[in-house]
């Protein structure tokens, strides 16, 4: 949601990703996983689909330029 911008109202300004089409973003993860996912913590876990569905929402809403 942080990626997409879909965060709930009562989310302050300074825990937003606050982009746009100028922005290049820098996305570093960092758990443990295996073909295709990653997991946080044990208990959190995310696809490669869903990361590059993220990306893919974020192109289309102008939120970065670029990303590395």
């Amino acid at each position: 949601r942080l990626l997409t911008g879909r965060v709930d109202p009562s989310v302050p300004r300074s825990k937003r990703l606050l982009t746009d089409d100028r922005s290049n973003v820098f996305v570093y993860m960092t758990g443990h996983g295996g073909n295709e996912f990653l997991k946080f913590q044990d208990n959190e876990e995310i696809s490669a689909f869903d990361i590059a569905d993220a990306f893919e929402q974020m192109w289309q809403k102008k939120r970065y330029n670029e990303l590395f």
